[in-house]
């Protein structure tokens, strides 16, 4: 009965261990959802807000490797998003026509165009809630992305060129493990790229910056720490029969 007792003792200290620690670990991942793009104001030379552009709904997709220092993330990500033009609003100035340069179009029209972009971020995430439950997180990351506008009016196209340059985002989440090394969430972003100089068909510089937000599910496999050390078993002497 003894040996039994001390049996029993050392499997219930076991099951009370986790079999993998998420924290002090790398972790990979990927992410998608669907994505709202803000209305691209664009300016054209000194005319402000010469064009405006609204978008339908479009996607965000990425992947990202991090690691787990226990409370804190840090993380680097690669995304791409993309969304199709759902029409657009030319003020006076004006954009040339397909006529050629000597022919201006006004107003609301249709588009077949698009806009996209493509980021490298570094993100920092705060975590609160435990390991093995859901767990919530807050935080940002910098970077940078290239901004592409394609394809406005084609054959041919006034307004067909992409910018690179500095980008920032900010991300709230929840995720929840369904295994020891797997956990699934749900990604809410916000990401701004400001300063975007693009360049038309007539050589005009057109200002803009591209803003975004996009609702992501996501997909991660921890790597898991070293696994805790088991406390002690009771002294024999404090087990009775």
């Amino acid at each position: 009965m003894r040996k039994l007792a001390v049996a029993m003792a050392l499997a219930s200290t076991a099951l009370a261990s986790p079999a993998l620690a998420a924290d002090d670990a790398w972790y990979v991942g990927v992410e998608g959802g669907v994505m709202i793009v803000e209305d691209l104001n664009l300016d054209i030379g000194a005319a402000t807000g010469a064009v405006s552009m609204d978008h339908k709904t479009g996607y965000d997709i990425g992947g990202f490797v991090g690691y787990d220092f226990g409370g804190f993330r840090a993380e680097v990500e690669v995304g791409y998003r993309q969304a199709e033009s759902d029409g657009i609003n030319i003020g006076a100035a004006g954009i040339p026509g397909n006529a050629g340069a000597n022919t201006a179009i006004f107003g609301s029209r249709n588009t077949n165009g698009q806009a996209s972009a493509l980021s490298f971020m570094l993100n920092g995430l705060l975590d609160f809630g435990e390991d093995d439950g859901v767990q919530g997180y807050v935080g940002g990351g910098v970077g940078v992305a290239r901004v592409s506008v394609d394809n406005i009016f084609a054959r041919p196209s006034w307004l067909n060129d992409s910018d690179t340059g500095f980008a920032w985002q900010a991300l709230a989440g929840v995720q929840t493990p369904i295994s020891d090394n797997v956990d699934v969430g749900l990604r809410y972003r916000f990401f701004n790229a400001d300063s975007v100089t693009l360049v038309d068909r007539l050589g005009r510089n057109v200002e803009t910056r591209f803003r975004s937000h996009s609702l992501m599910g996501t997909l991660t496999y921890n790597f898991g720490g070293e696994e805790p050390a088991a406390p002690p078993p009771p002294p024999l002497s404090l087990i009775h029969i």
